[in-house]
């Protein structure tokens, strides 16, 4: 059972979710029951990852409180869809400004923050003394858009204390709620959530109240027929919880294509399987709620909600991932002094601002001394080292060709060349055997016979598979695996959205392989590709691009 503390804050919860639009609660602390809620319908954008209009969403904020006959000056905390959710591995030694710019760096990976400028919060998920190194989980939403949200809050006179991932408040959510009761269980039990969203589907992997992994699939489920829709799910997810060991699996459907229940008959897992919906699907609250409340409506409560309203309840902190912890107030600071008889104000921040600018300077001009030192000495010891490598290299190749007494084996020489040759041989009438009408081949890389990298595309995820299963079966002593298999994001040149109803048929990007591919790696440092193999073309001639999309865990076919 959770452990709730008493709090002197009363906190109304706000929780914006695509499928039912604004939720507004209220929550009594000693029962722990909800007192008041509502919510309105409100549009969200899926391609820019945000509420569509925010004027219509200070309205229903308004309408709200006021059907509820709450004060709009309470403490609000707010949960958004999630638009960027990642891990990342540091060095403890750093600092949280160089974390924050770590972050940051590797969010504008993504397409959204790539017209506009991302805003992030971090929290540690493990940290380890012994190999001086931390894990984190950081969550990103759009800068523009957390500024708006806060200025309409800031017009309404009321007290935003916190903006926050729809999935970090879930899993709290989820825990405050009791369904993970982790006081009866080992407290490093692991436990997954499936979760079903309009648009895509997510993953998560816990112990105990740790996220360890976490995956989202876009999936366009309005696109599929009822049948299509669960077969799509389910065969996606098959895949992926082989990599997410757990005792127990939660399904959470928010999407009314899906029911949470019909799809559970279509997953194969072999210990607890929990059932939940927040949608047309929904027949009982997922938390207490007043008799006068009607149930209809709080049926479909989701557990973002909850873990908005759990913020200042629970006993410990459970993924605190509170946007606005790192932002500064939006009320205005600054001091004064005295100069030769006048008053000067000066704001705080654009002191503070002065000062980093200074210091910066001196730091910047020490460290372009001391680097020009570093990389001379650093550069000689280099060129040493260079040149010690490549004599152990020669060394230790003289000594496989002479062995011990000094003279060359050529009977052996030859029968190790000849081995080599007949596995790259064997490998090169593999890849040409029984290839699927819808794999295309691009690139194919072998190195001392058996380290072979084979990259193409498909517009089949079933025959990728089975490509794969067929080099395994002409190849059984390989130790070749999938290693890559994403959804394409560009098209003749062109981006589209994975999640639009009219998508058509979707392309498939793999990569086989026992060894870093030569190409993968030059792309990765932005020069050019060699040249493909241009035997076999698209037979629709339509030139598939590939570009970064949701990835699909890599596959072992001996696991």
């Amino acid at each position: 059972m959770a452990k709730f503390v008493n709090s002197n804050k009363q906190i109304v919860g706000v929780s914006v979710t695509p499928h039912l639009g604004v939720e507004v609660a209220l929550l009594d602390k000693k029962s722990a029951t909800i007192i008041k809620y509502g919510r309105r319908p409100l549009e969200y954008n899926f391609a820019t990852r945000e509420i569509q209009d925010y004027d219509a969403f200070k309205s229903i904020i308004v309408d709200l409180f006021k059907d509820l006959d709450l004060n709009l000056k309470s403490s609000v905390y707010l949960t958004l869809p999630n638009v960027h959710l990642d891990f990342e591995t540091l060095p403890l030694i750093i600092g949280d400004e160089a974390i924050g710019n770590a972050i940051l760096s590797k969010a504008e990976d993504s397409y959204i923050f790539k017209r506009v400028e991302p805003i992030s919060v971090w929290t540690d998920l493990v940290t380890n003394t012994q190999t001086d190194k931390r894990i984190i989980a950081y969550t990103s939403f759009q800068e523009t858009a957390i500024t708006q949200i806060r200025d309409i809050f800031s017009e309404l006179g009321t007290d935003l204390i916190g903006i926050e991932s729809a999935y970090s408040a879930t899993i709290r959510g989820l825990y405050f709620a009791d369904v993970i009761d982790l006081d009866d269980e080992d407290e490093n039990t692991h436990w997954n959530l499936l979760l079903v969203n309009s648009n895509s589907y997510a993953l998560f992997s816990m112990q105990g109240k740790r996220l360890i992994d976490y995956t989202e699939v876009p999936l366009a489920i309005k696109s599929f027929s009822y049948e299509e829709a669960y077969q799509a799910i389910s065969t996606s997810v098959q895949q992926i919880l082989p990599n997410f060991p757990a005792r127990k699996l939660i399904i959470l459907s928010q999407s009314d294509d899906i029911c949470a229940e019909v799809l559970r008959t279509q997953i194969t897992f072999d210990d607890q399987i929990i059932v939940h919906d927040s949608n047309k699907y929904s027949k009982n609250p997922p938390i207490s709620t007043l008799p006068t409340i009607p149930e209809i409506e709080t049926a479909q409560m989701t557990y973002a909600i909850i873990g908005a309203l759990a913020t200042n309840h629970l006993e410990e902190k459970i993924l605190d991932l509170n946007l606005l912890n790192t932002m500064p107030s939006s009320g205005d600071s600054y001091f004064t002094f005295e100069f030769k008889e006048k008053t000067i104000v000066v704001d705080q921040e654009l002191a503070r601002q002065a000062l980093l600018i200074i210091a910066g300077a001196l730091v910047l001009i020490f460290g372009i001394i001391y680097g020009a030192i570093y990389l001379t000495e650093m550069g000689i010891k280099k060129q040493i080292n260079d040149f010690q490598n490549k004599i152990n290299t020669t060394q230790s190749q003289i000594q496989e060709i002479t062995g011990a007494d000094g003279i060359v084996d050529i009977e052996t020489l030859v029968t190790r060349i000849i081995d080599l040759n007949k596995t790259a041989i064997n490998f090169y009438d593999s890849i040409a055997t029984d290839i699927p009408q819808s794999v295309w081949l691009q690139y194919y890389y072998n190195k001392d016979g058996d380290k072979v990298a084979l990259e193409g595309v498909s517009a089949n995820i079933a025959d990728i598979y089975n490509y794969y299963k067929s080099l395994k079966v002409i190849s059984p002593q390989s130790s070749i695996k999938l290693n890559r298999l994403q959804i394409l994001t560009e098209v003749n040149g062109e981006e589209y959205d994975l999640a639009a109803p009219d998508l058509g048929s979707k392309y498939y990007d793999f990569e086989i392989s026992n060894v870093n591919s030569p190409k993968s790696s030059l792309l990765n440092k932005g020069d050019k590709a060699p040249q493909n193999n241009q035997n076999q073309q698209n037979q629709n001639n339509n030139q598939v691009d590939s570009a970064p999309a949701a990835r699909l865990e890599p596959v072992d076919i001996n696991n």
